[in-house]
């Protein structure tokens, strides 16, 4: 009996630790962006609803509300290469560097074109 019962012990310990044998996953570096502002139309400075804010990783998609007001949150690991892309239908599509936007801070104001 008191046989038995070490060797589930030793058993239990043995599967316990297999958890912990596997490959940690490597911590890469991320970064929180925050971009707010609002998306216009050009042609009378209406506010545009509805418009689609896609990030070029294809990680997320945004669309602005009924005031043209946008909130993104991303997190990544590099800022290298990432737009996004702005497009409505009966507006021409715009792709703006996130490098470019945040390096201005405040509301954001991106207007787009008619066609």
């Amino acid at each position: 009996m008191k046989n038995k019962i070490i060797i589930l012990f030793v058993l239990a310990l043995f599967v316990s630790s297999l958890g912990f044998a596997g490959e940690q996953p490597k911590t890469t570096a991320t970064k929180s962006i925050i971009l707010s502002g609002k998306i216009i139309d050009t042609t009378n400075n209406e506010q545009l609803a509805g418009v689609k804010i896609a990030c070029s990783n294809g990680e997320k998609v945004f669309y602005t509300d009924l005031d043209g007001n946008f909130f993104i949150y991303l997190e990544v690991n590099s800022m290298e290469n990432l737009t996004l892309e702005i497009s409505q239908i009966g507006y021409s599509n715009k792709a703006l560097k996130l490098q470019d936007l945040q390096a201005n801070s405040g509301k954001l104001i991106i207007d787009l074109q008619a066609e």
